[in-house]
């Protein structure tokens, strides 16, 4: 009996849903460079967002079977904590994001952004969420090399004043806030539904980012928004913000968070090759030395991690002397 290509496939259908969202997630650095050449930043964000809420809060409302009352649920359990982190991750990062990506290259905004991980486990670490294991140090001083590589000479452009090293910077505040949100957002989302706690942040943030952007959209009387920009919006709202990040979590329930990460590192690599195919970016080589140092702090954490929560997870036979005790222990 034959076995369909659909069956083949099967056993990997998350590994292949991951591989279409890293694909996803780098073109859209370039995706957006290009579409913010016609539309100014604040004014894109409008029409991203906007589209970004219908997708999730259809995803959502599907999640919930159409229930209304469960589709509410997470405002009325976490009402403050929604707010919060929605001013947090869809006000102040999406500002920072966008106004970096105009400024810089995809490539150097990906990998600027790929050392989010690494804030976040800091931010976790201070704030008690979580807590960073030694290498996690180790890590973290990688990225923050790579990360001034990248800034001070990414390009060709080293000046403090240029164009780029302004993205740049811009791309690093961006980075230190999503790593914040995503620290904070971890409680949250053990009490509620991810999909529904992004959906509910998006909608706090969007009456802000209307505002900011419709003034820069009444200053432009000629504005007339192209069918590609359109497809554009659509691409890095509907499936970038939207449909991937719902892919994502879900295999992150089912294939675990470690291996779901390892596709996270793909993202500034895809962002690269998309700038370079694209727009035609050039790829610099201290770029790839920033680029590999950020990514190579990460895995240097999650191994870490791993090694520890496998170790942890094996009962010992044998009470622990005073000197072999875990120094990470509270």
């Amino acid at each position: 009996m034959s076995v369909s290509l659909r069956q083949r496939l099967a056993p990997y259908r998350h590994d292949l849903a991951l591989l279409t969202v890293v694909l996803i997630w780098g073109i859209n650095f370039a995706v957006l460079k290009a579409a913010l050449v016609e539309v100014h930043p604040h004014v894109l964000n409008i029409f991203r967002f906007a589209v970004s809420a219908l997708v999730l809060g259809g995803l959502f409302a599907r999640r919930v079977d159409y229930d209304a009352a469960a589709f509410l649920q997470p405002l009325r359990d976490q009402f403050y904590t929604i707010v919060g982190l929605g001013l947090l991750g869809y006000l102040f990062y999406q500002l920072f994001f966008i106004l970096g990506v105009a400024h810089t290259t995809a490539g150097s905004a990906a990998l600027i952004m790929a050392g989010a991980p690494l804030w976040t486990a800091l931010f976790g670490h201070v704030f008690g969420f979580d807590r960073m294991v030694p290498a996690g140090w180790l890590g973290l001083g990688f990225t923050l090399v790579g990360t001034a590589v990248i800034v001070f000479g990414g390009t060709d452009e080293v000046a403090f004043g240029s164009d780029v090293f302004l993205g740049n910077a811009l791309m690093v505040m961006a980075a230190l806030l999503w790593g914040a949100y995503t620290a904070f957002n971890k409680p949250a989302t053990q009490r509620a539904d991810p999909i529904g706690l992004t959906f509910w942040g998006v909608i706090v943030a969007f009456p802000f980012l209307v505002a900011i952007g419709l003034p820069y959209a009444a200053a432009d009387e000629g504005l007339v928004i192209s069918g590609w920009v359109w497809a554009a919006i659509i691409f890095s709202g509907g499936l970038s913000t939207g449909w991937a990040f719902a892919v994502w979590n879900t295999a992150v329930h089912k294939v675990g968070p470690s291996q779901t990460a390892i596709y996270g590192n793909l993202v500034p690599v895809v962002a690269l090759l998309s700038g370079l195919l694209m727009l035609g970016e050039p790829i610099w080589p201290l770029q790839l030395a920033g680029g590999a140092l950020i990514i190579g702090g990460l895995i240097l954490t999650r191994w870490a991690r791993h090694t520890r929560e496998a170790a942890a997870a094996v009962p010992s036979t044998e009470p622990l002397a005073s000197s072999d005790a875990p120094h990470d222990q509270p």
